[in-house]
């Protein structure tokens, strides 16, 4: 039994190394590790376990990346066959090995075979995950292009027209695969009325040659070539040639166009697209390629590409302009700028910016990257702009909110926008932008986390300790801005407090109160969407409620902080917590759990570590008033304790101003 528990980790373990392998780019020693777990996996678990078949589909990938079709091609029909008697024919993965097999087809110039096999895959993908899916979307692509490289221009056509309508649906007008499927539907336009007008023609002169000068007169071979050439377009790549790239280019600069007003963001957005089939460097500078072609000077594009110049840097100043400009260019540049100026440009300029507004038919400039989280009302994800080319986190709510029930979340989202935009403060998370399109209301911000405090404090070992301590005053000085601002928080836990190459963050300022206007900061109101564990007593309560109620909050993190540098979990405290006292769960409601746990604390780890302790019992008051303010927090951080013999910093030096000295001081003594 333990054997084959032993053999069943080691098949995971390489499965898991595999993985790794596969996403660094290591194709051939993935393919190997592949090939042992799926070994591994079947003589452990059986050919028809899930394991198995997972192993064998990726060795399938594996092999695929290292452009090895034919191989590939059988493992992916081994895949295949075997799914769909282990699963079924109608299955997830089954769809995924047949979309992948119709791949590899493909990439041998087996159109035939590849238009069917993608017909399937995008029928099993429809019927088990939606029409809606990536997988939907991207086969029926596909299909499209099999079709277009058989040169059925006619069928192509309202495939591809079939695949930019569902693809603007699902992922909007902007994203790069709605771009591409309508670029191949023009191509498919453009080649069915040029096919149309030769193909028929020359099959019929070589049958009429053959009859009035017979098959083997001289003449007649000459004209099969003819018509074997346009059988030559199926070989074509789906990338477009160069002169073609040139010709579609002219089109936007043609001599109609020299005293053209503006260029749309949706105009820019297919010159970028044009662009990274001839220059992938220049596509990420299409403005500035506008600019320069339009006044005769774009052989100085590559001198702003290497200087770092990017659409980021318009609206430029003729002093401002790379010394490659001659003085009697730099009058023209500034002059003809305006043309490539859209609001896509706005959407990165922070507070001095404005609020965007795309319609349907303008191009939003942001590349979806991956979702990052999901609230009850939003979702967070990573995006690149398509203008300065940085990623940046997008929180966006749907506008359908506006009407009924869920009018209060968009008005706290449009409130969240407010008060972000007017914080700068380096522990809060900067506000880039923010923009409204026909389905959604986004805030853009900067910058993407690495992780969240809660995961942080999930892996934090004693050699994160220094770091850990700094973040104590850290978010005491930004909790203490947020104050002076005038901003209650009101949601502060550790899923909302970010973590950046080492930098602390506030971020999700939904629930947040701007009291700038009000009388005073205290208020009382309902409970809404803050979690339970890290809300004051008299939030709860329904009572009057101010700025202390964040001290509460925050003074519940300080001490899952401490937990961890204690040597504890933040899962052994919620069980102390819940274990002693009145075996209430939540420190507010067991006070008698909270001292037992303080003392516990107190009595391990490193002494020096006790004057936070004695700052968490000050915050987690019930009386507000007895409280500390943020300002008193921060004093006590940076003056820190000095137990032992030794002493230690609780605030980064980014926030210690004066007390440099202090710091230095307690860098040179800390051993932990």
């Amino acid at each position: 039994m333990f054997a084959h528990s032993n053999k069943n980790n080691a098949a995971q373990e390489g499965y898991e190394l595999a993985q790794q392998y596969l996403h660094q780019h290591k194709y051939s020693e993935a393919e190997t590790l592949f090939q042992k777990s799926a070994q591994e996996f079947e003589k452990v678990l059986g050919a028809e376990h899930r394991r198995t078949l997972e192993s064998k589909f990726w060795l399938a990938q594996s092999v695929y990346k290292q452009n090895q079709y034919a191989k590939a091609e059988t493992l992916f029909q081994k895949s295949v066959q075997e799914r769909e008697k282990v699963l079924d024919a109608v299955d997830r993965g089954t769809a995924d090995s047949r979309f992948w097999l119709a791949l590899t087809v493909y990439n041998q110039h087996q159109y035939a075979k590849a238009e069917t096999l993608f017909q399937k895959s995008a029928q099993e993908f429809e019927k088990v995950l939606g029409a809606e899916h990536m997988g939907t979307l991207d086969s029926k692509f596909w299909l499209a292009v099999t079709v277009y490289n058989q040169h059925q221009y006619a069928k192509a056509e309202t495939l591809f027209q079939k695949s930019v309508q569902e693809r603007e649906k699902v992922l909007g007008a902007e994203h790069n695969d709605t771009l591409n499927s309508k670029f191949f539907l023009e191509r498919a336009v453009s080649k069915k009325n040029q096919y149309t007008e030769t193909r028929q023609p020359l099959p019929e002169l070589v049958q009429k040659r053959e009859k009035v000068l017979s098959i083997e007169h001289e003449d007649t071979p000459k004209t099969k070539p003819l018509a074997s050439g346009l059988s030559a377009i199926s070989q074509l790549s789906i990338q477009p040639p160069a002169e073609t790239v040139a010709n579609r280019l002219g089109e936007y600069f043609g001599a109609d166009k020299c005293g053209r007003a503006q260029y749309t963001d949706f105009d820019i957005a297919r010159i970028s697209l044009l662009l990274k089939q001839a220059n992938p460097e220049w596509s990420k500078v299409p403005r500035i390629y506008i600019i320069l072609r339009t006044i005769g000077c774009l052989s100085h594009l590559d001198t702003f590409i290497d200087l770092g110049f990017s659409d980021y840097w318009l609206p430029f100043t003729e002093r401002s302009l790379p010394h490659c400009v001659r003085p009697s260019q730099r009058s023209q540049f500034v002059a003809t700028q305006n043309i490539a100026m859209t609001q896509s440009l706005d959407l990165e300029k922070g507070a001095a910016g404005q609020h965007c507004n795309f319609d349907q038919k303008e191009v939003l400039p942001l590349e979806e990257k991956g979702i990052i989280g999901s609230g009850g009302y939003g979702q967070v994800d990573k995006v690149l702009s398509l203008v300065s080319f940085k990623e940046y986190a997008r929180k966006r709510v749907t506008r359908h909110m506006a009407f009924g029930r869920r009018t209060e979340d968009l008005q706290s989202f449009i409130a969240e926008i407010e008060i972000l935009k007017r914080l700068n403060h380096h522990h809060i998370v900067e506000f880039v932008g923010s923009y409204t399109d026909p389905r959604f209301m986004g805030l853009i911000m900067s910058p993407v986390a690495d992780m969240d405090l809660s995961t942080y404090l999930e892996g934090v070992d004693t050699s994160r300790h220094m770091e850990l301590r700094t973040f104590f005053g850290c978010l005491a000085r930004a909790l203490e801005f947020l104050h002076e601002q005038k901003v209650r928080h009101k949601d502060i836990k550790p899923s909302n407090i970010l973590l950046h190459h080492g930098k602390i963050l506030f971020t999700d300022f939904g629930l947040s109160l701007d009291f700038t206007d009000a009388k005073g900061s205290t208020t009382v109101s309902m409970v809404n969407g803050m979690t339970p564990k890290y809300c004051a007593p008299e939030v709860v309560m329904f009572e009057p409620r101010n700025t202390s109620s964040d001290i509460w909050s925050l003074g519940t993190v300080f001490l899952e902080m401490i937990a961890c540098l204690k040597g504890r979990t933040v899962e052994y405290m919620d069980q102390f917590i819940a274990g002693h006292g009145s075996r209430k769960a939540l420190i507010r409601t067991n006070p008698d759990a909270l001292s037992e746990f303080v003392a516990e604390l107190r009595g391990t780890g490193n002494p020096a570590d006790n004057a936070a302790l004695g700052w968490v019992e000050d915050m987690l008051l019930v009386q507000q008033d007895l409280r500390p303010t943020a300002s008193s927090l921060v004093a006590s951080t940076i003056s820190s304790s000095k137990e032992g013999g030794k002493k230690v910093a609780f605030c980064g030096i980014c926030c210690v101003s004066r007390h440099d000295d202090f710091l230095d001081e307690a860098d040179e003594s800390e051993n932990i």
